[in-house]
């Protein structure tokens, strides 16, 4: 053979070599490590474990409400996606349908929520359902509207969520409604150290009855031995909740870079200031992050949500302060950037009278159905005048 002959055979083998190389770490599975990881995946600040994920309702796509309450006693892993996705998000659900094969028969549920509802419709998502062989009532895809979608995402679950970007981990829930640990399904060791903990939670012993005394506990009346409380409002004024004196309003800890449950929860206390605005319900909301949340952070905070100063109050101080107000006159734990989702319920006699948790539907009607109860009809509704009577 002659020498060019030669040279030209191991370039060719030499090329073949390399495509088949390129071709194996494409297609390379968990099993050889990572696989690529879209750009439309994002990671986020870290997942606070070992805490409750609220109940939460979406649209299935079977097109019925479903309700994560229903899982109560099950463990669950909760994962985001997009039916248009062409490989991260394929590759995820890939590794959850073998999750499904291994751990369906032993009772393990497994929740998709999709970050571009306005293209996955409920009939869009059965059939992405089909082409994984979800089984029902084991693997269940939700949509729903997408400012819901993301209070959930960002509130619940502490992750970032846009628009066909979605973190590309599976959070694991015990059956007590706790999150346990996140997991990259792509990632060969993070899939398997999820495999390990599904089987340890699995064995975990779950006691329904002692599970409700817990929380049952927790809901004990709050015990306040602090009568009142001094603050900075938004406008840099001097706040004494003894101004309150005669109102019902509504407390409760938030900070403004909060991403996700403090707007939810400042929602829920806008739609109550909305339809209770003429019956005189004052609102109170006091940052748990008062190094970056000045007055002037405060009043820009204050327009997102369209609070009048004068019935709305967003107010900061000195952390120490702020956090004995949370132990002492709400009987709350306040941390930096860390506080309860409730809003609490104070009486004219500026004494707490319960909470409720802004997180859960059947709490914030029951919040709406007290005030209803107990604020003064408003001016356009006040008893009929002796006059009118006759008439």
């Amino acid at each position: 053979m002659k020498p060019t002959t030669g040279i030209f055979v191991s370039a060719v083998l030499l090329i073949l070599l390399g495509l088949t190389m390129f071709w194996a770490a494409l297609n390379r599975g968990p099993s050889g490590g990572s696989m690529p990881i879209d750009d439309h995946a994002t990671e986020g600040p870290e997942v606070e474990l070992n805490r409750e994920i609220a109940p939460f309702e979406l649209m299935s796509a079977q097109e019925e409400t479903f309700d994560t309450a229903s899982l109560d006693g099950d463990v669950w892993i909760a994962s985001f996606f997009f039916t248009a996705c062409p490989s991260i998000c394929k590759m995820q659900n890939q590794q959850i349908a073998i999750l499904q094969e291994e751990f369906a028969d032993e009772g393990i549920k497994f929740v998709s929520i999709t970050c571009d509802p306005d293209n996955d419709t409920p009939a869009v998502l059965r059939q992405y359902a089909e082409s994984f062989q979800a089984k029902p009532g084991v693997w269940t895809f939700l949509t729903g509207d997408m400012e819901q979608l993301k209070q959930i995402t960002e509130g619940s679950f502490q992750v970032a969520f846009e628009t066909q970007t979605h973190s590309d981990r599976l959070m694991v829930i015990d059956k007590a409604g706790k999150l346990r640990g996140t997991f990259r399904a792509t990632d060969s060791t993070d899939f398997l150290r999820a495999k390990k903990m599904l089987k340890e939670l699995l064995a975990e012993p779950y006691d329904k009855k002692a599970t409700e005394e817990e929380v049952a506990e927790k809901e004990e009346p709050r015990k306040q031995t602090m009568d009142s409380f001094q603050l900075t409002d938004s406008l840099d004024q001097p706040f004494n909740s003894e101004s309150l004196e005669g109102d019902i309003w509504l407390g409760s800890f938030f900070y403004t870079s909060c991403p996700g449950s403090c707007i939810m929860q400042n929602m829920e206390k806008a739609r109550l200031r909305n339809e209770f605005k003429d019956r005189g319900l004052k609102l109170v909301s006091i940052t748990c992050d008062p190094d970056n949340d000045t007055p002037a952070a405060l009043a820009g905070y204050a327009e997102r949500f369209q609070a009048d100063p004068d019935r709305w109050y967003f107010c900061t101080g000195e952390f120490d302060y702020i956090q004995k107000i949370g132990s002492d006159f709400f009987d709350i734990k306040v941390e930096p950037q860390y506080h309860s989702d409730r809003v609490f319920l104070v009486g004219p006699d500026g004494k707490v009278i319960d909470s409720f948790r802004t997180s859960q539907k059947d709490q914030m009607e029951s919040l709406h159905k007290t005030l209803d109860e107990m604020l003064p009809p408003a001016k356009d509704e006040a008893a009929p005048s002796e006059t009118e009577k006759k008439d």
